[in-house]
């Protein structure tokens, strides 16, 4: 099948950018209800980054800023629909992996996602209100699965702590998780040092090349619901547009961290990230 053209209207006449010219990235992930994270954050986050973003739906979730109230699976050979359907009509730079609930869900991902394409592996296990997202069978489909797949996956400490079986307590051992990753089969990891007392807000970067701390303005902020997939989604933007991947992960946090410092309070008492902070700093009525 020819590749299609999109038509871009501008004020004074009309351009056509051939389609293989555009940016494409997919999320495989739970939708929340909220929008606050999972597919709806990732497609936000993948539109500011300049990316045009597509969604394959992994699972559904019912919930609020302050409780997850339900959770369905999506059936495993949709997942897999869902995935030819788009890899038969656009050029897709980077998939991104999110919520994917159990082995089964798991293995239909890595199955259908196409090994020749870039993928971020974000292993969601468990919801900023504890709610859990991931069973324990599909923890081990993550490991055997994704990870051997992944060009960089994005685990939080309690994520990085679940999967590889060492407590964080301490810089020497976030690197000691951090190489576990790598000995897993990624070709890169950044381990999330937002609830770090010892290295707070500072994530480690790291590949076979070695260890950098990537570093930015540090926020009076925990807990904004969705900061993982938005900062894994804008990742797999950055790559999707041609970066390479530490040059992804270091643009990622800059988007991220502007996204958490103009976080919206969407109800009472939470914040969620803000992946339009640089259009739209309030979302306040008009009229």
């Amino acid at each position: 099948m020819p590749r299609s053209a999109v038509c871009i209207l501008s004020s004074k006449n009309q351009t056509f950018i051939n389609m293989k010219d555009m940016a494409f990235a997919v999320s495989v992930a739970g939708s929340d209800s909220s929008a606050g994270a999972g597919l709806q954050v990732d497609l936000k986050t993948m539109t500011a980054c300049g990316v045009w973003g597509m969604t394959v739906v992994a699972a559904l979730t019912a919930q609020n800023g302050h409780a997850v109230t339900g959770v369905e699976g999506v059936p495993s050979y949709f997942i897999g629909k869902q995935v030819e359907a788009l890899e038969a009509e656009y050029p897709i730079g980077c998939y991104k992996t999110g919520m994917l609930m159990n082995a089964e869900t798991v293995s239909a991902a890595a199955s259908a996602i196409p090994k020749t394409t870039p993928l971020v592996v974000d292993p969601v296990m468990v919801s900023t209100s504890r709610a859990r997202l991931l069973d324990e069978a599909g923890e081990d489909a993550v490991i055997s699965l994704m990870l051997p797949r992944a060009d960089i996956t994005t685990p939080n400490l309690l994520e990085a702590e679940y999967l590889s079986g060492i407590e964080i307590t301490s810089e020497k051992r976030m690197e000691k998780a951090a190489e576990w990753f790598l000995d897993a089969g990624a070709k890169a990891v950044v381990v999330k040092g937002g609830h770090a007392e010892f290295r707070r807000g500072i994530d480690l970067y790291m590949d076979k090349n070695g260890m950098t701390l990537i570093k930015d303005e540090i926020l009076p902020y925990s807990d904004i619901h969705g900061s993982g997939c938005c900062y894994a989604s804008a990742i797999a933007s950055y790559i999707a547009l041609g970066y390479p991947v530490y040059e992804a992960v270091v643009e990622a946090k800059k988007f991220v961290t502007g996204a958490i410092k103009y976080s919206v309070e969407y109800c009472k008492g939470r914040r969620t990230m803000n992946p339009f902070w640089q259009i739209h700093q309030t979302y306040c009525k008009k009229y």
